[in-house]
C-alpha cells in the first residue's frame, strides 16, 4: 500500500468515492420521489373531484417549492448527468442544492404537468435571479461562460411566474431585470461564435412583451411602475423597422409617450425606417431618403442611453447596407476621387479601417487606396451588390456604444 500518496490525491479519490455512493443513494431516492409524485397527482385530481383530464384543468396552480431547483428535477438530472457546472460541489460533478437552479422545460405532448412543488414561489424566484446575478454572472462579467445557463435559467425563472399566472409587482422587478440581462449580452457577446444573438433578441422581445401587457394591468389597477417608460423604449428600439412598435407607442398615456427615453427611442424608429427602402415614385432615389447617418449620430449623442444604445447595436449592419446603397447611388464613381475612408468609418461607427474594407467586400464595394469606391460601374449599373446572407456584427461596438460606458450619466 502506497503511503506517501500526496494529500491532493487523497482528497481527489475520495471526492470519487462519495460521488459513487451519492449516485447509488440518489438513485433510491429518485425512485421514492417518482413514486411520491404519481401518489401526489392522484390526490390532486381526486381533491378536484377530476378523474380524467389534467391538473391544470382540477385548479389554478400555486407553487410551493422554496428551492432554487425542485429535488425531484436535480436528483433526474443528477442521474442523467446533466448538472451544469455552476451548479456543481467544487472539485467534483455532483450538485449542490444551494447553486442548482432549474431549468426550462419545454412544453411538449407526453410531458407531465408541473406540481405545486414543481414551481417556485414569487420570494423564490426572486432569490433565485438575484444569485444568477450576484453569484453566476459576478464570477464571470464577460458573460463568456456564463451566458447560456442564465439565459436558460431565466427563461426558467419566467416560465414558472407564466405557469402560475402571478402577475404582481416581483414578476414586473424580475423581468424587467431579465430584459437588461439580455440587453447587456447583445453588446459584450457580440462576435462570440458561441453567441446566438437572434436568441438573445427572441427572449428579449417575449420579456418585453409580457412586461407591456403587466404595465397595462397595474396601470387599469391604477399602480404606478416606476420603469414604464424606459421598457416602453426599450420595446420601440428592439421592434426597429415594424410599425406596430409605432402603433404601441401612440396607445400610450401622454405621460410615457413625451418621456425623453421614449422620444429617443421614436426618433431612432424614425431614422431606420427612413433608412430602409427606396422612394422611386418621388423622383428621388435612395439617397434623399436615407438617413442611416443621422441615426448613428443619434446613438452616439448623450440623449441616448447607454442600454438603448447597445439595443440599437443589433441593427447596425442594416442601417450601415442601406447608407452603402444610397451613396453608391447618389455618387458616381471617379477614379482618384474616392470617398475618405476615415470619413466614412466616422460616418457609420466603423470602428476601424479593416472593419470597412470587411463590410464594403460583403457588398462587392470596393477601397482603393485610403478611399472608398463609392458608386462605381460597370457598363453603368452599380457594382452594390446584396450578400447571399445579411451581414453580421463581428465584434461590440466601440465608437459610439462602447464609449457611454465611459460618460457620465444623464440627469
Amino acid at each position: 500500500m502506497n503511503t506517501d500518496r500526496p494529500a491532493a490525491e487523497e482528497e481527489r479519490l475520495k471526492a470519487l468515492r462519495r460521488e459513487r455512493f451519492n449516485n447509488t443513494e440518489g438513485e433510491r431516492r429518485y425512485q421514492q420521489l417518482v413514486a411520491q409524485r404519481a401518489q401526489r397527482r392522484q390526490q390532486l385530481m381526486s381533491q378536484s373531484n377530476v378523474h380524467k383530464g389534467t391538473l391544470s384543468e382540477a385548479a389554478k396552480i400555486v407553487g410551493t417549492c422554496t428551492l432554487m431547483c425542485p429535488e425531484f428535477e436535480r436528483e433526474e438530472r443528477q442521474l442523467k448527468n446533466n448538472i451544469a457546472q455552476p451548479e456543481m460541489f467544487p472539485g467534483t460533478r455532483q450538485a449542490d442544492p444551494a447553486r442548482t437552479v432549474k431549468t426550462f422545460h419545454r412544453s411538449a405532448a407526453g410531458n407531465e404537468e408541473p406540481l405545486p412543488e414543481d414551481l417556485r414561489t414569487p420570494e423564490t424566484l426572486q432569490r433565485t435571479l438575484d444569485h444568477l446575478v450576484n453569484v453566476v454572472i459576478a464570477a464571470d462579467q464577460e458573460l463568456r461562460s456564463c451566458h447560456g445557463f442564465v439565459r436558460d435559467r431565466t427563461r426558467s425563472i419566467r416560465q414558472d411566474f407564466t405557469i402560475q399566472n402571478i402577475r404582481d409587482s416581483t414578476t414586473v422587478a424580475v423581468c424587467e431585470r431579465i430584459a437588461r440581462f439580455h440587453i447587456v449580452s447583445l453588446h459584450i457577446l457580440c462576435g462570440n461564435k458561441d453567441f446566438a444573438e437572434h436568441q438573445d433578441m427572441e427572449q428579449l422581445r417575449n420579456t418585453l412583451k409580457t412586461l407591456i401587457e403587466l404595465y397595462d394591468d397595474h396601470r387599469k389597477a391604477r399602480v404606478v411602475c416606476a420603469n414604464e417608460a424606459e421598457f416602453y423604449a426599450y420595446y420601440i428600439v428592439s421592434h426597429l423597422r415594424d410599425p406596430d412598435a409605432k402603433r404601441v407607442a401612440e396607445r400610450l398615456p401622454r405621460h410615457i409617450f413625451t418621456a425623453p427615453i421614449v422620444q429617443q427611442a421614436l426618433k431612432l424608429h424614425m431614422l431606420s425606417e427612413s433608412s430602409t427602402a427606396p422612394r422611386r415614385d418621388t423622383g428621388t432615389g435612395w439617397a434623399a431618403q436615407n438617413l442611416g447617418v443621422q441615426f448613428f449620430r443619434t446613438v452616439a449623442a448623450p440623449a441616448t442611453p447607454l442600454l438603448l444604445a447597445c439595443l440599437a447595436e443589433y441593427y447596425f449592419p442594416s442601417i450601415r447596407r442601406s447608407a452603402l446603397r444610397s451613396m453608391c447611388d447618389a455618387f458616381p464613381y471617379q477614379e482618384g476621387k474616392e470617398y475618405p475612408v476615415t470619413d466614412f468609418a466616422e460616418m457609420l461607427a466603423f470602428d476601424s479601417v479593416d472593419e470597412v474594407q470587411e463590410f464594403c467586400a460583403q457588398f462587392n464595394v470596393g477601397l482603393r487606396g485610403s478611399g472608398v469606391k463609392l458608386g462605381e460601374r460597370v457598363k453603368g449599373r452599380i457594382v452594390f451588390q446584396d450578400p447571399a446572407q445579411k451581414p453580421r456584427r463581428t465584434s461590440p461596438n466601440l465608437r459610439v456604444v462602447g464609449a457611454k460606458f465611459h460618460m457620465p450619466p444623464m440627469h
